[in-house]
């Protein structure tokens, strides 16, 4: 596909987010989607949350920029490899459900339980439309695995931790959008390389999204993408992952996007094993992520994020140098890379005692009212 074409598509995601950010700002005050200052907050004043709007808007107008292009402007669009099977009004269906379930979360939040119930929804019916890892190739034999039964729940599970690293790595001002851009970028490298274009596209898509979005979300932010835009972000990157790199490939590949986007896979992980250790609920907040950790540790706001984008785009091409590797020498990358986690784990204490921080819930009317208070204010 010639380069121009990418560049429209991205060029209409970018505007359509940027432009939306701002209606989604006076959305959220509308429905009282607001993040108050507290305890496990890095702001300190009230920021609208559900720039996820903006995001999921940008996304769509580039998938519609793309279908219009394709027909009516002849545009060349034939995948080397082809994503056979796909009913692609379903998988909208259940991206757009994930999407729905993080924007009534920004509103009044879930209970546990129903946010996850939701999740899993959206990951039975995106399942259901034909994307799904189907089977690996056994790495002593070379011959592929099929899962059969235990497809869908090995799929629902890569969906739930891509939604939720994405979720939990969302706690400073530009971390989550900017990570998300720079796993794209790697997973736009290995889509390429296997021949799709539709996959290649839509990773195109989402880095102009979170480009966009970064303008007003960069610290100090004007606005967060609440869980209606990391939920929905989170959900992209492991559609594109199972689709494009994890579906019959060796089980070596299969771990390469968690490579890639090992920042918020790891933080997830350690999250869970942490609170486990406690005794806590595993979906109980605290100020123990990696990011919370090298803020305590001195590092600025900024420098915090920088640095984590840095590590992540580490990540990224050593996943897409892993990917090129085959036998040994794959192997050998992965054991360093899992002695480098490792000695994180170890010197961050990611594991150590979870701190007890509580969020000042307050009710549905005031939030409104503070809102337009300091919209009166400004």
């Amino acid at each position: 596909m010639p380069v121009w074409q990418s560049i429209v598509v991205f060029t209409v995601a970018f505007i359509v987010t940027y432009a939306m950010v701002p209606v989604s700002k006076r959305i959220a005050f509308a429905i009282g989607a607001i993040d108050f200052p507290g305890d496990r907050r890095v702001n300190d004043k009230i920021i609208p949350r559900a720039g996820g709007i903006a995001l999921y808007a940008g996304f769509i107008a580039g998938c519609l920029a793309l279908l219009i292009c394709i027909k009516f402007f002849d545009w060349p669009f034939e995948d080397l490899y082809s994503v056979r099977g796909v009913d692609y009004v379903q998988l909208f269906l259940g991206v757009t459900i994930v999407f729905v379930v993080g924007l009534i979360d920004d509103v009044s939040p879930l209970s546990p339980r129903t946010k996850l119930a939701g999740q899993i929804v959206a990951a039975v019916v995106i399942c259901l439309s034909g994307v799904t890892v189907g089977s690996v190739r056994w790495v002593f034999t070379g011959e592929y695995i099929t899962f059969g039964w235990l497809d869908y729940p090995i799929t629902i599970i890569y969906f739930l931790i891509f939604m939720n690293a994405i979720n939990l790595i969302d706690g400073l001002d530009g971390l989550a959008a900017g990570i998300v851009a720079i796993v794209s970028c790697g997973l736009m490298y290995l889509v390429h390389a296997r021949g799709s274009i539709t996959l290649f596209m839509f990773c195109i898509m989402i880095v102009a999204v979170c480009l966009a979005f970064l303008r007003y979300n960069f610290h100090p932010a004007s606005i967060f993408m609440g869980d209606s835009g990391s939920l929905f972000l989170g959900t992209l990157l492991a559609v594109l992952s199972v689709t494009g790199i994890a579906r019959s490939q060796g089980i070596a590949v299969f771990i390469v996007p968690l490579v890639i986007a090992g920042v918020p896979v790891l933080d997830t992980g350690t999250a869970i094993i942490r609170r486990i250790r406690e005794g806590k609920r595993i979906d109980e907040a605290d100020m123990e992520h990696v990011h919370h950790r090298m803020m305590t540790y001195g590092m600025s706001h900024s420098n915090t994020v920088l640095i984590l984008y840095a590590i992540t785009a580490v990540l990224a091409f050593t996943g897409c140098f892993m990917s090129s590797f085959t036998g040994l020498r794959r192997w050998v990358v992965i054991g360093v890379l899992g002695a480098a986690v490792f000695l994180v784990i170890w010197r961050m204490n990611l594991f150590g005692p979870v701190l007890q921080h509580y969020y000042r819930r307050r009710d549905k009317a005031e939030p409104r009212r503070d809102a337009n208070m300091d919209l009166e204010e400004e």
